[in-house]
């Protein structure tokens, strides 16, 4: 298709969002909640959409909210829809979108929980949505006190299965080397302090001096790459001149 440009006629202006997080919805039909992404999106969300339950919930952890669409569950899958209501996020709150008349038949718990009727007009939808996330900020478990022995973990946006020696952002792996993911889970044991190039050495190479090579730098410079991060602004990985590196804050 061939661009046509007019001349003389101004561009409408679009205000970029100031801030944008992450919500992963959860529905068996996705089709039927097109108008909640579409709503999310204008309101400066990042949305993914899975099929299956298990899916969104292995997800969980990239996310500030995960949505689970009952609206298409029946009153035979009342089981179902309990054992979603015990659903373990790490600490990523849940918000549950229902019908009207599935609140006549909800025990006293699942009422307690956060539940929007859907649909409903986009204004609401995206005030629940940021409400929810602010609620739960001070009550999220701090990403190093997660790290240390446990898998999954998270840092960030970043999923690290141990077991599997793997990191993930949103769903898709990052392609990292061995000597890459050992640099990365060193810092990450760290929780925040100074690790030496001379400790680096030491737990990733099994040695301290490599006469003055400068093979840390160059395997942490490597890493941010794939990381998509940056040594001037970091995310993950800050440098303390002089003396080694740190996880960002």
């Amino acid at each position: 298709m061939n661009a046509v440009y007019m001349e003389n006629e101004a561009m409408p202006f679009v205000e970029a969002c100031p801030v944008t997080q992450r919500v992963i919805v959860v529905s068996p039909f996705p089709g039927g909640i097109y108008e909640l992404v579409r709503d999310l999106s204008e309101g400066c969300f990042d949305v993914m959409v899975f099929h299956h339950r298990e899916e969104g919930i292995r997800n969980a952890l990239s996310a500030d909210l995960l949505i689970f669409d009952l609206t298409r569950y029946r009153e035979q899958d009342a089981a179902l829809v309990r054992s979603l209501g015990s659903v373990d996020t790490g600490g990523v709150p849940i918000l549950y979108l229902i019908r009207e008349d599935m609140l006549g038949s909800m025990d006293e718990d699942f009422k307690r929980k956060e539940l929007l009727v859907w649909p409903c007009r986009p204004q609401e939808l995206v005030y629940h949505a940021q409400r929810i996330i602010r609620s739960s900020e001070g009550k999220r478990p701090v990403a190093s006190r997660l790290l240390a022995g446990t898998s999954p973990a998270i840092f960030k946006d970043l999923w690290i299965d141990r077991k599997k020696m793997a990191v993930y952002r949103k769903g898709e792996q990052i392609d990292l080397t061995k000597t890459e993911y050992d640099l990365f889970i060193q810092l990450l044991e760290s929780e925040g302090s100074v690790m030496t190039r001379e400790d680096l050495l030491a737990s990733v190479w099994g040695t301290t001096f490599l006469g003055g090579s400068n093979v840390v730098d160059v395997h942490i410079k490597s890493l941010r790459k794939k990381l998509g991060d940056r040594a001037a602004s970091p995310d993950y990985i800050a440098t303390v001149r002089g003396v080694g590196y740190r996880l960002a804050d």
